[in-house]
């Protein structure tokens, strides 16, 4: 099975060369980390897990950037775990890809089917299924920023959350967890922040979701969602990264769609955050 991009040229250019350049773009971005660092070919001993938004690049993207700067930093993976939300509430409660490769403009990322399979054994409520995938770009954007900065020599474990309880996210958290104690991982929680409020107000409602995230109070995280009605996507995603306590989190760049694209009426929120030891 191999999965073609639904969101180039949408969510980002389709042309090799014009994506590599917008990416180099959202790294020297007033909101973005400044530069690029150099490409530390040191593979990654010790599994470290980030929180990024998935909106189109001219948005999103300087953002994003901060975690993958960091990561750099510390090293190149072999593997890499996405875990986002289901936009299209198509397919399983939780959905695995389990075989074949995702395309993206700049290359072809194989699944990492041994770890995959290892997933579905481990956690029953998981299965095969792409359905879930076909037509949800919360995974995909994350494959062209990942290819900038580490080629395309990493394999990958998308996994998509229709089903995002609190319970169903502790229970993923656990068997990631046990996983990425044996395997030295990337794991991506892909998820924006508060939508579609003002500025002040999203940003308010955010820090309330990024302090739960910094004390690792997943149910503060859902208290919160529930009570202050915040919109975030990707909650699911994020209380299975922090429940698989891989390391302690650590706020990189938080900022709205305002702040990228200037209008502060109605925006969303985003963030960026590395967990590691």
């Amino acid at each position: 099975m191999i999965r073609n991009p639904i969101v180039s040229d949408v969510f980002y250019p389709s042309h090799p060369q014009k994506l590599t350049e917008t990416i180099r773009g959202l790294f020297t971005h007033q909101l973005g980390p400044g530069t690029i660092p150099p490409l530390n070919k040191k593979k990654l001993d010790k599994s470290v897990g980030l929180i990024l938004p998935h909106a189109g690049y001219m948005y999103s993207g300087p953002i994003a950037a901060w975690g993958l700067s960091e990561v750099m930093k510390i090293g190149t993976p072999e593997s890499v775990m996405l875990i986002g939300p289901s936009h299209t509430g198509m397919g399983k409660p939780i959905s695995i890809w389990d075989k074949g490769s995702w395309k993206t403009p700049l290359g072809e990322l194989q699944i990492h089917q041994s770890l995959a399979q290892k997933m579905l054994s481990s956690y029953e409520y998981a299965q095969s299924d792409f359905n879930a995938h076909i037509n949800e770009h919360s995974l995909e954007v994350q494959l062209p920023l990942l290819q900038f900065c580490f080629g395309t020599d990493f394999s990958i474990i998308p996994i998509a959350m229709m089903d995002q309880r609190k319970n169903t996210a502790r229970e993923l958290g656990q068997v990631i967890h046990n996983i990425a104690e044996k395997e030295s991982l990337l794991i991506i929680a892909s998820s924006d922040l508060n939508h579609y409020e003002p500025h002040d107000q999203t940003i308010m409602k955010d820090q309330e979701i990024i302090d739960s995230i910094l004390t690792e109070d997943i149910d503060g995280l859902y208290a919160a969602i529930k009570e202050d009605q915040i919109s975030m996507c990707g909650f699911g995603a994020v209380a299975a990264l922090v429940e698989a306590r891989i390391g302690t989190p650590k706020l990189l760049q938080h900022a709205s769609s305002g702040d990228s694209g200037g209008d502060f009426s109605h925006v969303v929120g985003y963030a960026s955050l590395i967990i590691h030891s």
